[in-house]
């Protein structure tokens, strides 16, 4: 997935990009319900922050 344009900050703040092998179901369903409203997926990503 190409970066989205707040991916850099996040990224910045301890943030990884999370592979699509790496979505739960979950997620998976918001960003569905996020490209059903109209959102571009290729420029949506989902990230992580290691706790601690």
């Amino acid at each position: 997935m190409p970066p989205t344009w707040n991916a850099p900050y996040y990224a910045r703040c301890g943030f990884c990009e999370l592979m699509p092998e790496e979505l739960t179901p979950g997620l998976t369903a918001v960003l569905a319900a996020e490209a059903g409203l109209g959102l571009d997926p290729a420029a949506r990503v989902a990230m992580r922050r290691p706790a601690g």
